[in-house]
């Protein structure tokens, strides 16, 4: 019965959550949700490749985002909160 309690709290504690990170993302530009998206699929190097963007562009954006809320540090990366 605890387990079935958890599991519920935490479908509705994600689902709350993904409605913030949706509200963040609104104020997001193109490029910014571009990074946002592909974060934790591929690395910063494809990052780059497909955005056709640099290094210090997808470092500043992933610490811009990191700061929303919307990603966290993992090593020597970023991946997304959930």
């Amino acid at each position: 019965m605890e387990n079935k309690e958890l599991s519920r709290i935490r479908e509705l504690l994600e689902f709350l959550v993904k409605k913030e990170i949706s509200k963040e993302l609104e104020d997001l530009s193109k490029k910014e949700k571009d990074i946002y998206f592909l974060t934790g699929e591929v690395g910063q190097v494809e990052i780059r490749k497909r955005l056709k963007v640099s290094a210090d562009t997808v470092s500043n954006t992933w610490k811009k985002l990191e700061e929303k809320g919307l990603l966290k540090r993992a090593g020597k990366s970023y991946e997304k909160v959930i």
